[in-house]
């Protein structure tokens, strides 16, 4: 016959305490509804939560980085207070053992008093703590501190537990967020270098094709782009450094706002972009000197209003090359488009010196000494 005294003890376990259960599912329902990753005041609003629904006078998260630990976040907070200090033994407890629960029913007659914490100096009489993991490392440590001594009931562990893994997941997801922040700076500066580096050419330091088709989609695309661009194309023997620093040399005599760009070896292209004609014409000129008499073809771009590309005028402009290096003493050769008229060369006026009007001579005054 079963023992009527165990029967009543058990009973008393097993019947459900229906507040402490009520108590939990609406502290649970506040913390998934009281903010998330993206509420700067989560972990605090966690605290405020975990101290209301436990009666607690002071609830801590305690952070643990390269074996220090430090109060990060508490409740209640006073106005430029400052944070209260963690307790050592507590903290060395829970990362000893961070599968387990911390309780501590009265500070000054406890099992834990002695190895804990030193009574003295501890303002609180009773204390709940749990450590905050993440795979096989202690992320944070959580407590809960009491103003007299008292038994907790499992619901309250509970609630401890699941305010703990909550915030675990918390930390652990801005944890990632940080991470991928700093891949994609890296992977930003990493894309930045190769496609500045992509968009040079590595022997003459110049534009190179990529960078062409990156200005030409800007320009086309933009609703400012001039009606007409003068474009050359010059062919130069690279032989040795002396050939690159002359093409440097005299690519940088070109002016700012235009463009030159290495097209292929020895072939580079100079694009005007609000350059007339005529002075365009004495820059080539100029820089055909530059280059030891190189050869140089040049023609209109006309992009008109439906933004046409180079390659409307490409044709012209290797006909223009083309007759220039079949010369004997290559030139600069134009090709126009139809409907552009030829403009005369610019004229240099000759300034004829005026005769200086003859002054009348007369002897020096010599003084006395």
């Amino acid at each position: 016959m079963p023992d009527q005294r165990l029967l009543k003890r058990y009973a008393r376990r097993l019947t459900p305490n229906v507040a402490a259960l009520d108590r939990l599912a609406e502290a649970i329902h506040a913390l998934l509804h009281g903010g998330g990753v993206g509420d700067p005041f989560f972990l605090s609003k966690s605290l405020e939560l975990l101290a209301n629904h436990l009666g607690a006078a002071q609830t801590t998260l305690v952070m643990v980085s390269a074996g220090t630990a430090e109060t990060r976040w508490w409740h209640p907070e006073g106005e430029e207070e400052q944070p209260p200090e963690a307790i050592p033994s507590f903290c060395e407890w829970l990362l000893e053992h961070p599968e387990r629960t911390l309780v501590v029913r009265d500070m000054q007659t406890g099992p834990h008093a002695r190895n804990l914490a030193d009574v003295q100096a501890v303002p609180h009489q009773a204390a709940l703590g749990c450590a905050l993991r993440q795979g096989d490392s202690v992320r944070a440590l959580l407590f809960a501190f009491f103003d007299r001594p008292r038994t907790f009931p499992r619901a309250e562990f509970a609630l401890l537990e699941a305010v703990a893994g909550f915030i675990g997941r918390v930390l652990e997801i801005e944890d990632l967020k940080q991470s991928l922040n700093r891949l994609e700076d890296a992977l930003a500066i990493t894309r930045a270098v190769m496609e500045d580096s992509s968009t040079r050419d590595p022997e003459t330091d110049l534009p190179n094709l990529r960078y062409l088709e990156i200005w030409q989609k800007t320009m086309l695309g933009s609703e400012h782009r001039p009606s007409s661009l003068v474009v050359a194309e010059c062919q130069v023997t690279v032989r040795n450094r002396k050939d690159v620093a002359r093409i440097r040399k005299a690519a940088e005599g070109v002016r700012a706002g235009d463009l030159v760009v290495r097209m292929a070896p020895g072939r580079f292209l100079i694009i005007f972009q609000h350059t007339p004609r005529s002075v365009a014409h004495i820059l080539l000129l100029r820089l055909r000197t530059q280059l030891d008499g190189a050869a140089i073809g040049a023609t209109m771009w006309i992009p008109g209003p439906e933004g046409q590309g180079l390659e409307s005028c490409q044709s012209r402009l290797d006909a223009a090359l083309a007759e220039s290096r079949a010369m004997a003493h290559p030139a600069l050769v134009w090709h126009l488009p139809d409907g552009v008229a030829e403009e005369p060369p610019p004229r240099i006026r000759k300034t004829t010196p005026r005769p200086s009007t003859p002054q009348r001579w007369e002897p020096p005054i010599l003084r006395k000494v």
